[in-house]
């Protein structure tokens, strides 16, 4: 599963299909089994569900947290799913690139309080032979009600939708006492030996068998594949048999598998259990690899281990499990297998690929399971599966977050320090500056744990701003690990911008098409994220317009529309004084406010001139226009024509009352002169008691003659259509009035019309056909939108011999 998200709001309408799978209680009884029933209930999203790739982005505070940070300034969806569950998955039709897709989901038992966000891949598996099926795996939220999901684009390739989108919510805990839970502790034997682990049978972890159908399918085993099931790690060791039956559960009931799809499966507290029925020490085949399912076994760890490292006592039991159950099939664990291809995402259907004996799934289709940490320990559990002992491997190691600041202003004041080693070992943290002189030190023994470091020396005093490194190091009787180094940043110095401003700082969001929106413009001092809101002059936020984006130190734009949210809606927001609020924060968690001052002024509006396109040449054709607007209060009103940057006339208008006004301009500048070919822009002031606000338009002068040309001479035959052309060029008109006269050779009129207004700097093409045999003569004429006649007259010759 990958570690970056990009996560897309599900926002859609849910329609329940509720199926309780209910067991046969009389039938278990009967057969002596323990079968605890689970309630399931499924919820179809209608309609597809949007993604949109590169969306959102997290803040690096909430990613060096280790959470998933998902915000948007859409809320999600909110699911009642009408019951208690402990469990929920999503399955969808299968998009074009699975892969790049993944699930968010988050959960409250009582709509108020909600849980931190866990992403889920999207899978793609089936049964031997089935058709594949699009889904996560049930994920372990604990007690809820209710649910809120987000499909997650991961990667390249993201589909534009998802379609046939399910949620399952599942409550494996249903009946059972997880307080005493019947589970078997995993003896601590050498996997050298290879003797029977100890396994949790079906029975005891309470399968309901009547869930399962069919009878199992049967193939000689040649290797075994490795997943996790990305279903989270925070369940207890009391918790995990209901893990299990919640699988059990969601792979019969709602992919409508025969049985559960792993042979195998162990807890992070290293208790191993059956998986499909069919007897442990057989070749069953699951459902836990597509196209390959044929000639393997799989075993999953219950967890997510795409950024946590799977326990050491999970390790241990996976490779005492692999020990055993590989050397019934007579496997070597360090050899290779080949298997044939039935119907996989990677590989083509027949194809013979060759893997290792221990292979993680990954290897076999598009997936990062079993996870980015616990991929690369595959070669060490190979070879401890072999027999061979190895000393510890430092799994994990990470620093949450990588930046911090302790400069006591309430966030992130603290690093924590997490290691994970692949078995018991003697630990050491060792702290260092950018010089290498030690700080501090930290030991213990274990297989994992966590230190807290404040920044601080012995004294109390906090350590300078820079970087620092923590040398973790660990040893047993068995050899000691590689050291692991990581880099950690003390970060006091809070984010800034080195620009801010409002464009334009009055605005009148009228529809008037003049000043409708405005943007606050900014530059950040250095990469961090930022989020924009506007507030009222009393500080409250009226609407968030971004949510927190990691951000360049480029010039970035947020426009606001003047509406603000009110009871869940977006509503017109009242004329006043607000504020763009820009917050920066770091990944140290150091943050800054600005704000940039916007009013929000309906004085004036509607800024018209008539017409739009004058030429001021004396001819009695549009010599003049009337340059109108609007008031909704007394304001006093300066109206200024510029062109070229410079005014070319002013109108003082003085103290004006609400409503409509208009001054006429005959094209001419203060002293008379009238303005040349040009486009200028009229912009109205209004200084009201609520503010100064401006609003233009532009408009033409226009004392340009049309040019026209067309061909001098055409020649058809008597009863034949002729094909007429004509182009007129103008630069100040993109449209002219074209008109043409048809005379013969004595002069007299045949034909005249107008082709309308046609577009200018183009062909204007028609066809004529001559009444007889003759000359004929065709004569164009034009006007502009200014009233302008054209420069000459063009013709063009047609003869009819």
């Amino acid at each position: 599963m990958k570690k970056t998200l990009i996560c897309i709001v599900l926002a859609v309408t849910w329609c329940s299909s509720t199926a309780w799978s209910a067991s046969r209680a009389d039938v278990a009884a009967a057969e002596g089994r323990q079968a605890l029933s689970v309630p399931v209930r499924t919820f179809d999203v209608r309609g597809g569900v949007p993604v949109t790739p590169g969306a959102f982005a997290r803040s690096p505070v909430e990613a060096d947290a280790g959470r998933v940070f998902a915000g948007s300034s859409t809320a999600a969806a909110t699911l009642d799913a009408g019951m208690r569950f402990t469990m929920a998955g999503v399955i969808c039709a299968v998009p074009s690139t699975p892969g790049a897709v993944s699930v968010c989901l988050r959960t409250s038992l009582d709509g108020r309080s909600w849980s931190s966000w866990q992403a889920s891949p999207l899978e793609l598996a089936a049964e031997a032979g089935g058709t594949p099926q699009a889904f996560t795996e049930p994920v372990w939220t604990g007690a809820a009600r209710y649910a809120q999901v987000k499909v997650v684009a991961v990667g390249a390739g993201a589909p534009a939708a998802l379609v046939g989108v399910r949620l399952v919510a599942l409550d494996p805990t249903a009946g059972a006492d997880t307080a005493t839970p019947s589970r078997q502790r995993v003896s601590r034997t050498s996997a050298k030996a290879a003797s029977a682990p100890k396994i949790v049978t079906r029975r005891q972890w309470g399968a309901d068998e009547s869930l399962r159908g069919g009878r199992p399918s049967y193939a000689a085993v040649k290797m075994a594949f490795i997943h996790h099931t990305a279903s989270g790690n925070t369940y207890s060791a009391a918790e995990a048999p209901a893990v299990m039956r919640g699988i059990y559960a969601y792979h019969t009931r709602s992919l409508g598998w025969s049985d559960i799809g792993y042979n195998f499966l162990i807890d992070r507290f290293g208790t191993i259990y059956e998986g499909r029925y069919g007897g442990m020490k057989r070749g069953v085949v699951g459902a836990q690899v597509l196209g390959f399912n044929r000639g393997s076994t799989g075993i999953s760890v219950i967890g997510n281990f795409a950024g946590d490292a799977p326990p050491a006592a999970a390790l241990a039991s996976l490779r005492r499990l692999l020990a055993w159950k590989l050397k019934i099939h007579h496997l070597r664990p360090r050899g290779t297998a080949k298997l044939k291809c039935d119907a996989s995402d990677k590989f083509a259907r027949g194809a013979k690929v060759t893997f290792p004996v221990i292979a993680g799934h990954r290897q076999a289709n598009r997936t990062e399971c079993p996870g980015n940490i616990f991929y690369p320990l595959l070669p060490m559990v190979r070879l401890e599966a072999s027999g061979r002992s190895q000393a510890p491997i430092i799994a994990l190691a990470r620093a949450t977050p990588v930046r911090f600041s302790p400069n006591e202003d309430g966030a992130l004041e603290k690093t924590t320090l997490s290691l994970s080693l692949t078995r018991m070992a003697n630990w050491s943290v060792v702290l260092r500056d950018a010089a290498g002189t030690r700080l501090g030190s930290y030991k213990g023994k274990g297989a994992f744990d966590r230190v807290t470091w404040g920044g601080i020396d012995a004294d109390g005093h906090r350590y300078a701003d820079g970087v620092y490194r923590a040398v973790i190091a660990a040893s047993s009787s068995r050899g000691k690990a590689k050291p692991r180094t990581l880099g950690i940043v003390i970060d006091t110095l809070a984010p800034g911008l080195s620009s801010a401003s409002a464009r334009p700082a009055v605005f009148s969001p009228n529809g008037d098409g003049s000043n409708d929106t405005a943007a606050v413009r900014y530059v950040p001092a250095e990469k961090c994220s930022i989020r924009v809101a506007v507030i009222d002059a009393d500080g409250k936020v009226r609407r968030r317009l971004t949510d927190w984006h990691s951000q360049s130190t480029a010039m970035h734009s947020v426009t606001w529309d003047g509406r603000v949210s009110e009871g869940g809606r977006l509503a017109a927001a009242a004329e006043g004084d607000y504020r763009f609020l820009i917050e920066c924060r770091d990944a140290a968690g150091n943050a800054s406010r600005k704000v940039v001052k916007v009013t929000l002024d309906l004085t004036l509006g509607s800024p018209t001139a008539s017409p739009g396109t004058i030429s001021p040449n004396g001819d009695g054709a549009n010599d003049s226009t009337k340059l109108g607007f609007s008031l909704t209060r007394s304001a006093t009103v300066r109206i200024a024509v510029r062109a070229d940057g410079k005014t070319v006339r002013a109108f003082d208008l003085g103290a004006l009352g609400a409503g409509s006004h208009e001054v006429v301009w005959d094209g001419a500048d203060e002293v008379g002169r009238p303005m040349g070919s040009g486009r200028p822009v009229f912009t109205v002031t209004a200084k009201s008691s609520l503010a100064a606000t401006s609003a233009s338009r532009g408009l033409v002068v226009d004392r340009y003659r049309p040019r026209l040309s067309a061909p001098t001479a055409r020649s058809v035959a008597l009863g034949k259509a002729v094909q007429m052309s004509c182009t007129a060029r103008d630069p100040y008109s993109a449209k002219v009035e074209l008109q043409y006269t048809i005379t013969d050779a004595a002069g007299a009129t045949v034909a005249a019309a107008s082709r309308g207004w046609v577009a200018t700097g183009k062909a204007t093409i028609w066809t004529w056909k001559p009444p007889a045999r003759g000359v004929y003569t065709v004569t164009y004429a034009a006007t502009d939108r200014g009233g302008n006649r054209e420069h000459a007259p063009a013709a063009t010759q047609i003869t009819v011999p």
